[in-house]
């Protein structure tokens, strides 16, 4: 930067050059082109030179303030000039030049250092002058350099900040240091920050801007999966069995970025779980949890190369899951990376418009047409990444673009990442045993002889059963009990309120679980009034979400007997419009019906339904054993997944 006494020394110099008597002389200076360079940079125009001030040192923001007054008036057709600093007409002559080529000078320098500047030359107001752009840090120095281009002339400083898309994402949807302009990485972070207050209002119209597909990388000396398919990587996951994984044939190691923290991680386990199918089936919903089980994840910032050049015990391979831009800065075949055949996701780097200010929504549509330009597609080639109307491009990314899997809907992501969270926590049970009804006829089935006494009941079944899944839950999880009650004042009765089953009453210093064990072992088989079991249901849910615990995994278990042959009563109508408003997609309930016997209740169906809940239909004493071992089943099929 020039010192400010010698600039300006040097405008007042150009300003007495310019008072020249020849005409001639003066049209020749007034449309020099450097003439025109200093106009721009020192505010000279049609009525001479307006005062100037450094520039801020703020990154994209320029003010031109009063500082010095270097006055010149128009005055029957010529610059007013001191008499008393008056020179020869050469020597202004030659003055000029010098003075417009240091203008020219200090004007790059004005317009250098990091600035990211488009400027007409007429005075800016400071608060005018800054689009603020938030970019996630895989397109922020394209986006940088980009914005540092000269635009259309209007005033406009550019400030590109790095931000991973993790943390705008939370600070938009809080309503804190919310930018001009988002561009994350993935349309998935607009889906999560739209789920906070501040992110459905101010989140406006987005366009893609580049493209990043999502591919396999494997060790060098391994070679590519034999099936290069997310249907192929699931089917080499472990199944969640007890069978040795290499006998099965599932004995892969797969490693994805951290759902919780990159939109790679929470594409991939979408992906995954599409390649398993849409249902919700007990199949599907096991095979889903045991992959989330199995999957190893990968740090922000660790190296997926790292990863891969250790050797993964007891397996037969691995794979990681990388961003087609990760792997640009690989050497070739180190590690190898092959794209998914059928179809993969991709990082779509959406540009997002927030603000609401008119000439800032003008400014970030020259940004987004300069993202869009040729020069602005070969910007982003140069960092990796491919323009969102692009095929193919150069170099490594030479390889047409594959089929891109659209796994992005509307509240995706947050189902994933709620997902994902539970897995690391406990479980909070209310369980609800409908002993009323058909739960004291027989339980009939070969399968249930060595469970339950002969001649045993649906009643005893659900005990039994019961029984055995307290046992697989750890002493940290939460249970309480209750069951259905033919009292007029309140349909159910509590037998054990919740606590933690390793925790001691202090009545009689003996464990929560000891304590609900004794208790379930004394229902027997009652009358209820009609419509107990709904309005049961109902308070149920109620109870749980009183005690709703963000920490834990909040699940209401309900047993029953009640067959598929039966009428809900008259009350079964207010009933579910009680639960329909109950449900706060802020504190989701795991809703679980568990039946004995011969088919499920039709309107404990829809109460399911109405909660977005999970019924099934329990034919052995190990199926609800294994829905306690696999209490992951509860974990992926949260509200409103499920």
């Amino acid at each position: 930067m020039l010192p400010q006494a010698v600039c300006l020394r040097t405008l007042r110099r150009l300003k007495r050059s310019m008072n020249t008597s020849r005409r001639r002389d003066q049209q020749k200076c007034a449309s020099s082109p450097i003439l025109r360079v200093a106009r721009t940079e020192f505010g000279i125009g049609r009525m001479g030179l307006q005062s100037w001030s450094r520039p801020s040192r703020e990154v994209g923001r320029v003010s031109v303030r009063p500082r010095v007054a270097l006055r010149a008036s128009r005055y029957q057709g010529r610059l007013r000039m001191d008499p008393y600093t008056a020179r020869s007409p050469r020597s202004r002559r030659d003055r000029i030049s010098v003075a417009a080529a240091v203008a020219l000078g200090a004007g790059l320098l004005l317009g250098g250092g990091g600035w990211a500047l488009i400027a007409n030359g007429d005075e800016c107001a400071r608060d005018e002058a800054s689009l603020v752009v938030k970019a996630d840090p895989a397109i922020a120095p394209a986006a940088s350099a980009l914005a540092a281009r000269e635009g259309s002339g209007r005033c406009a400083a550019v400030r590109v900040v790095a931000e991973s898309s993790a943390d705008t994402a939370a600070a938009i949807s809080a309503g804190r240091n919310v930018p001009d302009v988002w561009i994350p990485d993935s349309e998935l972070w607009l889906d999560l920050a739209r789920g906070g207050p501040s992110g459905r209002t101010v989140l406006g119209r987005s366009a893609s801007v580049a493209v990043s597909p999502l591919l396999f990388a494997y060790p060098p000396d391994e070679g590519a999966p034999d099936d290069r398919t997310w249907a192929g990587l699931l089917a080499a996951l472990p199944d969640g069995t007890d069978a040795d994984r290499s006998e099965a044939g599932n004995d892969l190691v797969v490693r994805v970025p951290d759902p919780a923290r990159t939109a790679s991680g929470m594409a991939s386990l979408l992906a995954l779980q599409d390649s398993i199918g849409q249902g919700q089936g007990f199949t599907s919903l096991k095979r889903f949890a045991a992959t989330l089980r199995t999957i190893e994840t990968l740090d922000p910032d660790e190296d997926p190369r790292a990863a891969l050049s250790d050797p993964a015990e007891g397996a037969s391979g691995q794979v990681a899951v990388v961003s087609e831009q990760q792997a640009t800065r690989w050497p070739p075949g180190r590690p190898g990376t092959v794209y998914p055949a059928s179809g993969t996701p991709a990082l779509d780097f959406p540009f997002t418009v927030t603000t609401a200010d008119l000439a800032g929504q003008r400014r970030a549509d020259d940004l987004l047409r300069r993202f869009r330009s040729p020069s602005g597609v070969a910007e982003l080639n140069r960092r990796g990444l491919r323009g969102s109307r692009t095929k193919a491009a150069g170099g490594a990314l030479s390889t047409p673009l594959p089929r891109i899997l659209p796994l992005a809907s509307p509240g995706a992501a947050s189902r994933i990442q709620q997902t994902w969270r539970s897995f690391k926590q406990e479980i909070n049970v209310l369980a609800l045993v409908d002993p009323s009804g058909p739960a004291g006829t027989a339980m009939t089935g070969a399968a249930w002889r060595d469970a339950i006494r002969p001649g045993g009941t649906r009643l005893d079944a659900m005990l039994v059963s019961l029984n055995r899944g307290l046992n697989l839950v750890g002493d940290d999880s939460e249970f309480g009990l209750w069951t259905t009650s033919g009292e007029a004042h309140r349909p159910y009765r509590p037998v054990a309120g919740i606590g933690g089953l390793g925790g001691r009453t202090r009545t009689t210093g003996t464990t929560h679980r000891l304590v609900l064990e004794q208790r379930l072992n004394a229902i027997r088989p009652r009358r209820a009034r009609d419509g107990a079991i709904y309005e049961s249901v109902v308070a149920a849910y109620q109870e749980m979400k009183r005690r709703y615990d963000g920490d834990q995994i909040n699940v209401v278990l309900v047993l029953t007997a009640m067959g598929a042959d039966g009428r809900p009563p008259a009350q079964f109508g207010k009933a579910l419009e009680r639960l329909r408003r109950q449900v706060d997609p802020a504190r989701p309930i795991v809703f679980v019906v568990v039946g004995f016997g011969s088919g499920l209740d039709p309107g404990l169906k829809q109460l399911t339904g109405a909660v977005q809940g999970q019924s099934f239909q329990i034919r052995n004493p190990e199926g609800i054993e294994e829905l306690f071992r696999n209490s992951d089943l509860m974990r992926v099929c949260s509200p409103p997944q499920c």
